[in-house]
Formats: C-alpha cells, structure tokens, sequence
C-alpha cells in the first residue's frame, strides 16, 4: 500500500467488534480515516454460510482501502475465506490474539509451535494480497520465548 509511504501520518480505523461494519467505517472515513479494519469475522463460518457472509462482510467502493480481519485456525479455511473477499479488500489480517475465546491457544504458544508461520504462508500463497496478524500478549514471556517468536516472524518476512 502506497499510503505508508506518502510521508504524511496514516489515519487507521482498528477493529472494533461489532462497530467496525460499513456504516461506522464510511462516518470514519469522513473524518479522514486513510485505512479500516472490518470486525473479526470467523473464517470457518464465513466460508460455510452466505448468510454468515451477507451478515458479516459489507462494503461499497468508497469503502477502501480496506483490511478484513480473520480468525482462523485452518489455514486452507483462512485462504477460503481470503478468496472470497480479495476483489473487495486491499489485504487480509488473521488474529491471533483477540481477548474473545474464538483462537484456539494463545499467540506466543502458537508462534512457538510455528503454526501461525504455516497459516500464514498458506493464505499468502493463495491470495496474493497483503497478509498480517495481530498479536495481544498478556502473559509474560522469556527471552527465549521472544527469539523464538521473532525468529517464525523472519523467516514470514523472507
């Protein structure tokens, strides 16, 4: 995306549950909002339901740039979900960390195992769209605990 490089201070509208559906980000992007996150959506979900999909994924041309976040803990049903909202989106998010009880273990115990390095190769590979994560720690983790999480986020990076 273009915007982190225009030199000025980038304007991002995080996800909210339940307040970040399309009404919301078109009132944010009045105010000069340069870039919105839907809600979480539940992969599995969307990808097994059209009306799940009709519920919790709307958007309109004014509507971007736009990241669309996921919960996922498949990584084929991450892609799936990815793939369906790729025209409409500018990247896809997967959360990894999110206070509700939606993902399946906690980030540092996930990166240290590497499957979110897996989740999220796949989904790239499919997608070919941007592809981050969020992250919330709140346990204290060692040294070696960081390392090995930075050294997963490298070998993403490479």
């Amino acid at each position: 995306m273009d915007l982190f490089h225009s030199g000025h201070t980038v304007k991002i509208c995080a996800p909210m549950v339940r307040y970040s559906k399309l009404a919301f980000r078109t009132l944010v992007r009045k105010y000069n909002c340069d870039l919105c996150y839907t809600p979480m959506i539940v992969a599995a979900d969307f990808v097994k339901s059209i009306k799940a999909r009709d519920s919790e994924f709307t958007t309109n041309e004014g509507d971007r740039p736009l990241i669309v976040q996921f919960a996922a803990n498949e990584s084929q049903v991450l892609a799936d979900a990815a793939c369906l909202v790729c025209p409409f989106a500018d990247g896809i998010d997967l959360n990894c960390g999110c206070p509700q009880s939606l993902p399946p273990e906690d980030a540092a115990t996930a990166a240290k195992r590497g499957s979110i390095v897996g989740v999220i190769f796949h989904c790239f590979s499919q997608v070919f769209a941007p592809v981050s994560w969020l992250v919330l720690q709140f346990e204290v983790v060692t040294p070696f605990e960081i390392s090995t999480i930075l050294s997963y986020i490298q070998l993403i990076l490479e």
